[in-house]
């Protein structure tokens, strides 16, 4: 049978729901076609003939096309972070059920810091190997990787500073800074070389005024005052002016001693001065001064003036916020969003929206939003969950009842049923599934039952994660197909063990008849040691219980405990549990013992031998059955003798 096979994965940047259009490559796919989908995200497409023939035909009807997802995540390169950021969900979820019974917050916010250090750490391997790469295609597909990491970053970060840090006073604003100074450094390598420089005349610089105007927009005004002074006016009254008013401009801080209501009144005395200063037409000669004047004092259009400076409003949304109400707290962003938004002088992108949904409080809008990243869900898995233990998404249940959770667990579920599908990554998945008791669990017992088990370490490592979940059903499966397929190969010991270790009935009587068989053959017997030891798992199955109970006799026999061998070998011809193909080696047992110097059968014994032989009398041909009746005969004649006379002890 041929089969191609075709990969799928959404644009970056795109909906996951991006359509992807096949142009199927053989002429039997033009005419009907059937489809029939695969475990985890394949489907298969096969040509459907209108006649069934009844001789194989090797013709190109015997094609198969088989279409998959590509997953991101199941790239090499970012398998350190599904790994790493399960460790950090796991340790939230322990740290959620702190929380029930008391605050835990500072631990949430640590795990945060976690998760966007990991998000960090693969954006830096990614951005390695983009450089060693030198397939254009294959670097370009990183390239993509970096900018939806990227993205994925920026948004945990302004999410962490709005719903999850707890910022004393809620003065959003230094965090805020923070934020656009952290993702987006405008100028600031300008900056550097410049004040490195300290240069007189630096305003010959090409970015001179465009830096000192991006260092005011992000608030960095001691930075923006130290290029000032190296412009060659830098002494001139103009100049004096805008950095006396750069240095007085006042700076709230919860721990400073006064109330908002003072900051407000302080800080609007400082703008009218500023005002003042610029309706006075003092700077009307230098106009890059008269534009950071009013920046300073929330000019609207001045601040439109400079946006096409700028990648994205981002850039100028800290220094809005700041030059307008440095006061905001987290609710009262979404007016300064708007405002900056409506300066935008490029299209919209997909992290536009999602940030401005972010300021304006709207977490429906962000979810669904983070939900059509091309990550294959790993964010919008993550970011929900911790916001919903930080009880930031109970907004959503005004209308519903528990729809946070059954919308936390369902991405949760997703997510794990993703990884679940990667030969590897699926332990990972299950730790995922099993946080969401009931429906995780059903699903995880579900997809264990039809996952490959191609060796016996995979088979343990199944095992183990099933038993440390509860899933024993599937343990004992697995054990079950593990068994079923050392005992198709002829690996008979490993049957046994499997069976064993499965506690199943069925499995157990397979194994311990083909044992028993394969006795019959080559007098051999498997898995010796295991036998001797199984205790209590012997009672699985008549069969297996045999096979132990015989194993132990050549054990005795082995050890010259004659006796003893004889007593049980008795108990096994008269349990009535010895399959009927063993009977003749059962039987045939005897003879060594019976021929043996001392009596080690009892008369008693000797007569329970002779009746299963008359009964069993088909189960050996002629000779071999006189041969046991004379030596029969001969034993009942000693013992009955010995027994007589007293002379010996009855055998035990």
């Amino acid at each position: 049978m041929n089969t191609s096979s075709f990969s799928s994965a959404p644009l970056p940047g795109k909906g996951v729901d991006t359509a992807k259009t096949f142009i199927l490559p053989d002429k039997c796919f033009q005419n009907r076609v059937g489809c029939a989908w695969g475990r985890g995200n394949k489907f298969t497409i096969y040509p459907r003939s209108q006649t069934v023939s009844k001789t194989p035909s090797n013709t190109s009807q015997d094609k198969l096309l088989n279409i998959r997802q590509d997953i991101l995540l199941f790239t090499p390169i970012l398998r350190k972070l599904v790994n790493e950021s399960n460790g950090t969900f796991l340790s939230l979820q322990k740290a959620a059920d702190i929380a029930k019974v008391s605050d835990n917050q500072v631990e949430f916010l640590k795990l945060s810091r976690q998760f966007r250090s990991i998000i960090r750490v693969c954006i830096e391997n990614l951005q390695e190997a983009a450089s060693k790469e030198e397939n254009g295609i294959e670097k370009n597909n990183i390239l993509s990787h970096i900018t939806i990491f990227y993205s994925i970053e920026c948004i945990w970060h302004l999410c962490e500073i709005l719903y999850i840090d707890n910022i004393p006073g809620d003065i959003v604003l230094p965090y805020l800074l923070e934020w656009v100074r952290f993702h987006f450094p405008c100028h600031e390598q300008t900056a550097a070389q410049l004040l490195e420089a300290c240069e007189r005349g630096s305003e010959e610089h090409k970015d001179y005024w465009d830096t000192v105007v991006g260092m005011v927009v992000q608030g960095r005004v001691d930075v923006a005052r130290a290029l000032l002074k190296l412009h060659s006016a830098g002494e001139s009254n103009e100049f004096k002016l805008v950095d006396n008013s750069l240095r007085s401009m006042p700076v709230y801080s919860v721990y400073g001693g006064i109330s908002t209501g003072e900051f407000t009144i302080s800080w609007k005395h400082w703008q009218a001065e500023c005002r003042s200063k610029l309706s006075s037409r003092v700077l009307a000669s230098q106009p890059k001064l008269e534009l950071i004047m009013r920046i300073i004092i929330g000019d609207y259009t001045a601040f439109e003036s400079i946006r096409s400076k700028y990648s994205s409003w981002f850039d100028i949304l800290g220094g809005w916020v700041m030059f307008t109400a440095p006061w905001s707290r987290r609710h009262e962003l979404g007016g300064a969003a708007a405002a900056c938004a409506g300066m935008q002088a490029s299209p919209r992108s997909h992290l536009d929206d999602m940030v401005r949904a972010l300021l304006e409080g709207d977490l429906h809008q962000v979810i669904h939003e983070i939900q059509q990243i091309s990550d294959n869900g790993w964010f919008a898995t993550h970011l929900t969950d911790i916001l919903f233990h930080c009880g930031k998404l109970n907004i959503m249940d005004k209308q519903q009842t528990n729809v946070t959770s059954r919308l936390r667990d369902s991405l949760i579920l997703e997510y794990g049923c993703l990884l679940m599908e990667h030969k590897s990554l699926w332990s990972v998945g299950l730790s995922y599934l099993a946080s969401c008791p009931p429906e995780g669990l059903r699903r995880a017992e579900l997809i264990l039952e039809r996952m490959p088990v191609e060796t016996e370490a995979k088979a343990m490592r199944v095992i183990a994660e099933a038993k440390k979940h509860g899933l024993i059903g599937v343990a004992q499966s697995v054990c079950r197909c593990t068994s079923a397929r050392h005992l198709s190969a002829r690996r008979l010991g490993g049957a046994l063990g499997w069976a064993v270790r499965a506690r199943g009935a069925g499995a157990a009587a397979r194994a311990a008849h083909a044992a028993l068989r394969h006795y019959t053959q080559h007098a051999t017997l498997p898995a010796v040691d295991l036998l001797l030891t199984a205790g209590s798992a012997m009672l699985l199955s008549d069969a297996l219980l045999f096979l132990g109970k015989y194993c132990d006799f050549h054990r005795l026999y082995k050890t010259r405990e004659f006796k003893k061998a004889a007593h049980l070998l008795v108990s096994l011809i008269t349990s009535k549990i010895a399959p009927e193909y063993f009977w003749e080696t059962l039987l045939l047992d005897t003879l060594p013992l019976l021929e043996s110097d001392e009596a080690v059968f009892t008369s008693n014994d000797t007569y329970e031998i002779m009746l299963c032989l008359e009964l069993r009398s088909s189960s050996l041909d002629s000779e071999k059955a006189d041969l046991l009746r004379l030596a029969l005969a001969r034993n009942l004649a000693r013992t009955a003798l010995a027994e007589g006379d007293g002379t010996e002890e009855q055998a035990q």
